[in-house]
């Protein structure tokens, strides 16, 4: 599934294990790899969390909900596991479900066919919060908790919906990452959205998931300068290295108590399942930060993500990562 990295080194047979080309020596090293590669998938299924929810009598008293905003692999899977280790908040894996509600007011005919039946466009977001709400609220129930929270990276592309749609109660936890750790992030070309980026860089995966983070910080600052008393700010930097200060900071915001027990969310159960979000950072033993890792590339791969990216590597006080050298820190463990 993984994109070709173009400046990645390969051996003559094009494997990167350091097996020599050849069809004896090369199709046992791959079916080795595929067997592996079922085994975690197999793992992977069997970890997944199978909740059954019983909707209650009375429907929970609505409280403001909670948008934890980031680019994939920008912290997003560390942020909710934190935010869902709360006593009173209830954060899903992604939920994506939300997205395609604006296709009711995307659609021409659709809003047609409501103006007709003689609905305004208020009405129909009141409905539509409504069913959306209903969702998160029996999910926060069942876990015995009073307030729900969403990590869904893709709603970076529907921030304003999400507005129109919850109002000026809602929270927006936004949280950023050096873009260039963000690029060598596995597997990030394999994401969705990353895709068209990478296809616009000719197929150079590094530079097009930095062109990706670039484009997706730029409508997330939009969003947090239209909406700043609703928005809270944080880097992933800072989570991960000194946790405790970010993560009184953040809940302070969310107007929620601050309880330790959040720091050791490793401790907790927490609901997975494959697919719908990063599993090896969801299966995280504490706060190990993931820190200039973009330097263990080559030269010229850092080069075509700055290319990409650098305006907004500056914007973002990224300046560091502007500059060659430095000592990297471990591979990326996921986040």
């Amino acid at each position: 599934m993984d994109h070709p990295i173009r400046s990645a080194p390969v051996d003559a047979g094009g494997l990167r294990d350091g097996t020599q080309g050849g069809a004896g020596k090369g199709a046992p090293t791959r079916l080795r790899a595929g067997i592996r590669r079922w085994i975690r998938i197999a793992i992977s299924e069997m970890r997944r969390t199978r909740r059954v929810i019983v909707t209650p009598d009375t429907r929970p008293t609505g409280e403001p909900p909670i948008f934890l905003v980031g680019v994939h692999r920008s912290g997003t899977t560390l942020l909710r596991l934190i935010v869902d280790s709360h006593s009173r908040i209830a954060c899903p894996p992604e939920s994506f479900f939300v997205a395609p509600l604006e296709g009711v007011l995307r659609d021409e005919k659709a809003r047609e066919g409501l103006e007709a039946m003689g609905f305004e466009t208020r009405q129909v977001l009141d409905k539509l919060r409504e069913t959306a709400s209903w969702f998160f609220e029996m999910y926060a129930a069942t876990r015995g908790k009073a307030r729900w929270a969403d990590k869904t990276p893709s709603y970076v592309d529907c921030l304003d919906f999400l507005d129109a749609l919850f109002g000026p109660d809602a929270r927006y936890v936004m949280i950023y990452r050096n873009g260039l750790d963000v690029a060598c992030s596995s597997p990030i070309g394999a994401i969705r959205e990353v895709v068209p980026h990478v296809e616009a860089c000719g197929g150079n995966v590094h530079a097009g998931a930095a062109r990706y983070w670039a484009h997706q910080c730029e409508k997330m600052l939009a969003f947090q300068a239209a909406h700043p008393g609703q928005c809270h700010e944080l880097r992933y930097e800072a989570l991960a290295s000194d946790p405790e200060p970010e993560v009184r900071k953040l809940f302070a915001f969310l107007g929620e108590d601050f309880e330790p027990e959040v720091l050791r969310f490793h401790e907790k159960p927490h609901d997975q399942w494959i697919g719908l979000e990063d599993t090896k950072a969801a299966r995280s033993k504490g706060f190990k930060p993931a820190i200039g890792g973009y330097r263990n590339q080559p030269a010229d791969v850092v080069e075509a993500m700055r290319a990409q990216c650098g305006p907004m590597l500056e914007r973002l006080g990224y300046a560091e990562a502007m500059a060659p050298g430095g000592t990297p820190d471990p591979a990326d463990p996921g986040t």
